[in-house]
């Protein structure tokens, strides 16, 4: 297995940059941080944001030890390994922008596919809407078309992010932590209402399919306006295709796992955690404890507001931890027994206003006209309404629901795998959003360390999204261990400078 790093690599591009950024030295190094041999940091989550700061800890010579609920690492990268094409569950696809996250997957040898001759097949998809199937043709001048005349032609799904990337006011993604731009901190629904657009246009345009939130007034636009900048600044910087790792996203997180001196501590469920001023502790589900002299937190926010932390966090970083949300979103994999899809000529890719959400299918760059399998996502308040249901009666649901729409698919669909990431007790929701007000409320606060206790996680990210905002907050605490602290550096300016200038790539959801 190559090494993670070659050797000073990062810590000469980390002094180089700490000295441009106006760090000064001071006084009063705790003993804790004054020599690498002796400090342990322990990481809770093995994710890819735990998983990449625990790398970057060990290849400065930090004794590491990983500590994880699950019986796997990933996180919410989930690669369904036992169905055709290695279909994703979470994380599915990256930009080529993703700057750590490439150059992670090279150091460890990982190939990468590129899904270009894919995208096409993507980018098929019918739509229904109270179950009237409508083509693209018929869809510029269909009764239910609301849109105004000149974005008659775009989806519904394309009209939001079109006038949002028209009239952004972010120059680059990272703006959208900056005081001036708290004004825009409103709800979407709020946004489109400003603009005059009525309710009938915010339902088919956002509500439709929502990919942020439960509808439009629970999510904040600039929030939004983050998103749309950050996929604009790929195609700014010419990174215009996506990217998925050879044998599913998922063998980055393990090889990165497989990469450190000792294993991940898998089955690990952290119940409390102490971050008292002479060390920390955390105390696990089964008994065990493990001490260290520094912590650092990947967990979701959904999953940490539930784990009491000895002294109490306080202030806005305490309301953060209880009120940023976790997206609602239930995923479905299918195996279709016969290409029904040919029966009623349509793409197999289905975009409908009911239970099932989005249909799309799995496929191979190298073989893009083959469909190896069918994904179903179901978000926001479907979600919410299959989790109230069993497994067997939700599955039922959504096959029912597709076969109603789709009569060419009845008996066709075989069930692969089903996952819904707000009932798993490790994640309780997939990628944070934030709600209107929150940025402005708390937004600068979620990372900052309580005490011996760090924190990251793509919630914490300031420049990316997807897997690149996790790695992003993977660095960015190590930056703040392994360099602020230990050499007794302290930011003049509470920016991370280097991350706010780093925005490379589309969100890779």
């Amino acid at each position: 297995m190559p090494k993670f790093a070659e050797k000073n690599t990062y810590s000469n591009i980390r002094r180089t940059l700490l000295k441009a950024m106006g760090y000064a030295p001071i006084l009063g190094i705790p003993n804790i941080i004054q020599s690498k041999t002796s400090t342990d940091i322990l990481i809770v989550g093995a994710g890819l944001s735990g998983l990449y700061a625990a790398n970057l800890l060990e290849e400065e010579g930090y004794k590491v030890r990983v500590l994880e609920a699950d019986n796997r690492v990933g996180g919410r990268v989930l690669t369904q390994k036992e169905i055709p094409g290695y279909p994703e569950t979470g994380g599915t696809a990256f930009g080529s922008g993703y700057a750590r996250v490439i150059d992670t997957a090279n150091r460890f040898g990982i190939n990468l596919i590129d899904l270009k001759p894919v995208i096409p097949y993507f980018r098929e998809r019918t739509l229904s809407l109270g179950g009237e199937i409508i083509s693209k043709d018929e869809w510029a001048n269909h009764p239910r078309n609301v849109l105004p005349d000149e974005y008659r032609n775009l989806p519904p799904n394309a009209f939001f992010h079109t006038v949002l990337g028209s009239d952004n006011p972010l120059k680059a993604p990272q703006e959208w932590m900056n005081e001036d731009q708290f004004i825009h901190d409103v709800s979407v629904h709020e946004w489109f209402k400003n603009k005059g657009f009525s309710k009938e246009l915010i339902d088919l345009a956002y509500n439709l399919n929502i990919s942020h939130g439960y509808n439009a007034k629970d999510v904040s636009v600039l929030m939004l306006m983050f998103v749309n900048a950050f996929a604009a600044s790929q195609n700014r910087l010419g990174f215009q295709t996506s990217l998925a790792a050879e044998g599913g996203n998922i063998s980055i997180a393990e090889a990165m796992a497989n990469n450190l001196k000792e294993e991940v501590h898998l089955n690990k469920r952290v119940v409390s955690i102490d971050a008292s001023k002479n060390g920390a502790k955390v105390n696990c589900g089964d008994g065990t404890s493990y001490s260290a002299n520094k912590i650092i937190c990947s967990l979701p926010f959904s999953v940490l507001k539930d784990i009491p932390i000895y002294p109490k966090i306080s202030g806005p970083q305490s309301e953060a931890i209880q009120s940023l949300r976790a997206q609602k979103i239930n995923m479905l994999h299918l195996i279709p027994k016969t290409p029904f899809w040919e029966l009623d000529e349509m793409s197999p890719n289905l975009y409908p206003d009911e239970l099932p959400g989005m249909i799309l299918s799995q496929r191979q760059s190298s073989t893009p006209e083959k469909v190896d399998s069918l994904t179903v996502w179901i978000r926001g308040p479907n979600a919410e309404k299959l989790d109230r249901m069993n497994k067997k009666d939700a599955i039922s649901s959504v096959i029912g629901s597709i076969e109603k729409l789709r009569p060419s698919s009845k008996g066709q669909l075989e069930v692969a795998a089903y996952h819904s990431w707000s009932l798993n007790p490790f994640s309780k929701g997939d990628w944070a959003y934030w709600g209107p007000g929150q940025i402005k409320k708390f937004g600068e606060f979620v990372s900052n360390p309580h005490r011996n206790l760090h924190f990251c996680g793509e919630h914490t990210a300031i420049a990316n999204r997807g897997m690149e905002g996790a790695f992003e907050s993977g660095e960015r605490v190590f930056f703040d261990i392994s360099e602020w602290l230990e050499q007794g550096l302290v930011l003049k300016e509470k920016k991370y400078l280097f991350y706010k200038s780093d925005s490379r790539g589309d969100h890779g959801r």
